[in-house]
């Protein structure tokens, strides 16, 4: 890599958290920078399972983009990517604009993977947007109000999964659903302790809840899934949680082999094009490293430096992951808080997880400050009356709080 003109180029695709936090890193002095993203929100990902049950609503996780851009000095392009040449620095658009670029930050995050189950896009609902989570909530209510016994179906017992579960319990038995999580390993949150899968059962005893492990599906229809086994699940709802798996851009633009994640150094730089760094979901580290949010946060920050770094002819900065304690919520009965091997569950933990969501939501946030001031305001008051006072304050809340486990 070369150091670049004055003011170099800098165009960001996605708008994700490490699309965002590199934006927010990079000065508008030093570097005219564009962010391209097909959506106009940037949005907080690991809280979007609390629109299941109202206790948040789409624009509480969401911040505008342009609105962000526009307060950073850089700007904004809502449009998908057609096509990345690294070879050529440019960058198509489903609009017909082409872009160049300098430096190309590649933060597309990742796709659903389907495993090679078929139907998933015709008859599952997916779960990795703030409108998606408030399509199954209105799924949900329609279902609620039916006079006979409708079947929900979650595929993946991973943290989403487990996380919807919790939501649709939130508020007590829920009508007259009878819910199946299904997970194709051996317990519930697979490649955790043991400990976890037994807590979110303990939760579940008293509602109606059939947890299937080693099953996996092979086929979703518009009313059952089909398992591996050739039995059929009657479904009016079917959930899809399968995971995140490699945007096709990535091998389509060179940058990754198929169906794999794009390659990097310990400086986020790609290893297949110069001038282009790889940030969040999309990177494949030299050291495997979950897919998690404050992962992508950070390295965001370090691409930024590292672009910063190299128009000073400073050295570069070596990503390296900073350990943090992740917190998996239950709804209103319970919430998980793993750190390594250690984990611990009781319903008081869901208060620092809405902490987390304020606190960072707060710091990802770069209007000016009566704008900024009053987004927090009223996510505040919408916390307070659903979440802090039913879940930590009430009467109910407080007797539930001896329910603290050290979980192995």
């Amino acid at each position: 890599m070369q150091k670049s003109k004055s003011r170099p180029s800098v165009l960001i695709l996605g708008g994700g958290f490490a699309g965002i936090s590199c934006a927010g890193q990079l000065s508008d002095h030093s570097f005219d920078v564009c962010l391209v993203d097909q959506k106009p929100h940037f949005e907080f990902l690991p809280n979007i399972h609390e629109i299941l049950s109202g206790v948040k609503r789409p624009r509480d996780v969401r911040l505008n983009l342009a609105d962000q851009m526009t307060a950073m000095g850089h700007r904004f392009t809502q449009a998908s990517v057609q096509s990345i040449a690294p070879e050529s620095k440019r960058v198509d658009l489903d609009d017909g604009t082409t872009l160049r670029y300098d430096f190309l930050v590649v933060a597309l995050g990742a796709v659903d993977a389907n495993y090679g189950v078929t139907g998933v896009d015709a008859h599952a609902f997916s779960f990795k947007s703030a409108a998606q989570c408030d399509a199954i909530s209105d799924r949900l209510r329609t279902l609620k109000a039916t006079a006979k016994a409708p079947r929900v179906t979650i595929i993946g017992a991973g943290i989403t999964g487990v996380e919807a579960l919790g939501e649709i319990l939130r508020q007590g038995t829920p009508g007259n659903l009878k819910i199946t999580l299904l997970e194709a390993q051996r317990q519930l949150l697979p490649n955790s302790p043991k400990g976890l899968d037994n807590y979110i059962r303990g939760l579940c005893e008293s509602y109606p809840v059939e947890f299937r492990c080693n099953e996996t599906a092979q086929r979703i229809r518009q009313k059952s899934v089909l398992l591996g086994s050739g039995e059929s699940l009657s479904s009016d709802l079917t959930i899809w949680t399968g995971g995140p798996a490699p945007a096709p851009l990535l091998s389509q633009s060179g940058l990754a082999k198929p169906a794999s994640w794009a390659p990097v150094d310990d400086y986020l730089h790609s290893l297949h094009a110069d001038d282009v760094f790889i940030a969040g979901d999309s990177a494949d580290l030299p050291s495997s490293l979950a897919k998690q949010a404050y992962h992508a946060i950070d390295m965001g920050e370090n691409v930024a430096q590292n672009l910063k770094a190299i128009t000073d002819g400073s050295k570069m900065k070596r990503y390296r992951p900073s350990p943090k304690p992740q917190l998996i919520s239950f709804g209103g009965l319970g919430c998980i808080m793993l750190a390594g091997k250690w984990a611990a569950g009781a319903p008081l933990l869901s208060a620092g997880k809405e902490a987390v969501f304020e606190v960072a939501m707060a710091q990802l946030d770069r209007q000016a400050g009566p704008e900024k001031a009053a987004l927090l305001l009223k996510r505040g008051i919408r916390a307070s009356d659903k979440l802090f006072w039913p879940v930590v304050m009430s009467p109910t809340a407080l007797l539930r709080q001896k329910n603290f486990q050290v979980l192995r």
